[in-house]
């Protein structure tokens, strides 16, 4: 016994056809406006097109039923057919865009079709899965206008960071479940869009080269190891098809090497869009660097201050470009003390050094912020929460074994 179900709906909106696309056709995001799919992940290699397969997770009341998808058919960016097969049900998906004066219009069609016992249950619940559907594509619209109020923190947010413990705890994957609920689409296209990253084979920095690649982004790696940094880019080409990769080398802890850096990228005369200051890592015992430069005050605060100070003509050559500084949680406990800034005095401690440094950094993006808003640079310092990465494991073994369980993924 088999049941067939059709719903239709349409829009407009003010997303070219090849945003409005990119974004749709892109089933790894659908759990940004689709709000009964709880997880979603591409699972193939290559650029988004035909072939391309993803992993659903689907809520429908308290079961989680996994769902398979995959473009079947792809004229971009006219057309795409998402076929979906679950173990009751098989989803076909019709996406049909065409230009308007001020944007695009949307068709969506979809085909469903029920075996087994949820071939009787279905016809029972057929209202109230079109009125779903419904509210679903108006989800999806609202999604791309993304004209959402800037993110603020609710009191009860407020207070929680004020009180320390139970901000500490949303540094965990915890925490970012909890904020997540709370997350609005974000829809407008990177393709193209030049982003700088250091720090970018591991970690942190290798998930977000990912990401942006994924998106259509540009990149510049900065790596110290050519040869890591070349295998990294490797596999983000494979994974994501984007091969427009660059790889700079440069030890940033070195202001000769980073000063390098600069020249070259000034020389390239490439608007930078995005540049991320990442890299970074936590040294015991202290070091000093071939310049007489403690190394973590030279790696994680005077190395990226001089590389952002440098690179500012051509963060302002872009029409709205980001600074994003990756600080730490270890901040909030430490005050930076201009007299012991390369820790010189009193019994060194990695973990002190690298929090006083974050600080710094901090502080820097405040004035950058204030400084630069006249020509169009936004900069944002930004805890990503404790993450199980590398870097964390290297530097902080015990801390890893005591929270192990409760860490993010870089990828969160």
């Amino acid at each position: 016994m088999t049941y067939k179900l059709e719903m239709l709906e349409e829009f407009d909106t003010r997303r070219s056809m090849e945003e409005a696309f990119d974004y749709i056709v892109d089933f790894s995001r659908i759990d940004e406006w689709d709000h009964t799919i709880l997880s979603a992940e591409k699972v193939s290699d290559g650029a988004i097109g035909l072939g391309s397969r993803f992993d659903l997770v689907f809520s429908m009341g308290p079961r989680k039923i996994p769902i398979s998808y995959e473009i079947t058919e792809f004229e971009y960016p006219q057309r795409a057919v998402l076929t979906g097969t679950s173990a009751n049900f098989v989803a076909v998906d019709t996406v049909s865009l065409r230009n308007t004066s001020d944007g695009s219009h949307l068709d969506w069609r979809a085909e469903l079709e029920f075996t087994g016992l949820s071939a009787k249950i279905i016809p029972l619940l057929e209202k109230k899965i079109k009125v779903g559907g419904a509210q679903t594509i108006r989800d999806l619209k609202t999604a791309l206008e993304d004209d959402f109020e800037p993110p603020a923190l609710g009191s009860l947010r407020s207070l929680a960071d004020k009180l320390i413990l139970p901000g500490v705890l949303s540094f965990t994957r915890f925490g970012y479940q909890n904020a997540r609920k709370g997350w609005r689409p974000v829809t407008a296209s990177i393709k193209d869009k030049h982003a700088v990253i250091t720090g970018a084979t591991s970690g942190l920095g290798l998930s977000t080269a990912m990401q942006l690649a994924h998106r259509g982004a540009r990149l510049t790696l900065v790596a110290r190891d050519k040869a890591k940094a070349q295998g990294v880019a490797k596999d983000i080409t494979k994974r994501t098809g984007n091969a427009n990769i660059k790889i700079e080398v440069a030890e940033l802890s070195s202001m000769a090497q980073v000063a390098d850096l600069a020249g070259r990228l000034l020389s390239d005369g490439k608007a930078i869009d995005i540049l991320v200051n990442n890299a970074g890592a936590l040294l015991n015992p202290r070091q000093e660097t071939d310049e007489g430069l403690e190394k973590s005050f030279a790696l994680l605060l005077l190395g990226p201050f001089l590389l952002t100070e440098k690179l500012q003509p051509l963060l302002a050559k872009s029409v709205a470009a980001r600074v994003i500084n990756v600080s730490s949680g270890g901040m909030y406990a430490k005050r930076i003390s201009l007299s012991n800034i390369e820790s010189t005095k009193g019994e060194y401690s990695g973990s002190e050094a690298y929090a006083r440094a974050k600080r710094g950094l901090v502080i820097t993006g405040e004035q950058w912020a204030e400084e630069w808003a006249k020509d169009g640079i936004t900069v944002h310092n930004m805890h990503p929460g404790w993450a199980y990465t590398p870097g964390v494991v290297t530097g902080l073994p015990e801390f890893t074994r005591v929270t192990r369980r409760v860490l993010r993924t870089a990828d969160q």
